[in-house]
């Protein structure tokens, strides 16, 4: 079974992300018959002066719920196409914890959106894409426009 990390941020790049795994999928592609979905979206961590003032279930919340708002096309996409994914929330620095997840569920790729801004520019912009391509051992697809 080849198990994917799919990230989602609620920007049509993701969107794209996914619609590109759901046409590897109905296609048979590179991902064979089976597969194992795992769609991720990594919210940042609000600043501290916010965050010691907020009770934790309060913040427990609102990480929940922008979560599930930043996800909520990528679900549905899924869900329209009868595609099992499990999805998971995570705290803190993007790129991180993406690679992280990746190698805790044992995941054989990662598949990302790509603002197409090229590598170099990606780099010196800091993005998400260029963190994890430098951060991760596995094969990583990058959607671009």
């Amino acid at each position: 079974m080849h198990k994917i990390l799919v990230a989602v941020d609620g920007s049509e790049h993701s969107e794209r992300a996914v619609l590109y795994l759901i046409e590897l999928i109905q296609d048979g592609g590179l991902l064979g018959g089976s597969v194992e979905v795992h769609l991720v979206n990594v919210q940042p961590l609000l600043p501290t002066r916010i965050a010691q003032d907020t009770a934790g279930d309060e913040l427990d919340r609102y990480y929940d719920h922008k979560s599930a708002e930043d996800s909520q096309k990528a679900v549905a996409l899924l869900k329209q196409e009868g595609i099992a994914f499990t999805f998971h929330t995570l705290l803190g620095d993007a790129a991180s914890k993406l690679v992280a997840a990746s190698q805790s569920l044992g995941c054989d790729s990662i598949i990302l959106g790509s603002h197409g801004n090229g590598f170099l520019a990606g780099i010196f912009l800091g993005s998400v894409a260029a963190k994890v391509i430098q951060l991760s051992s596995i094969p990583i697809t990058l959607v671009k426009e």
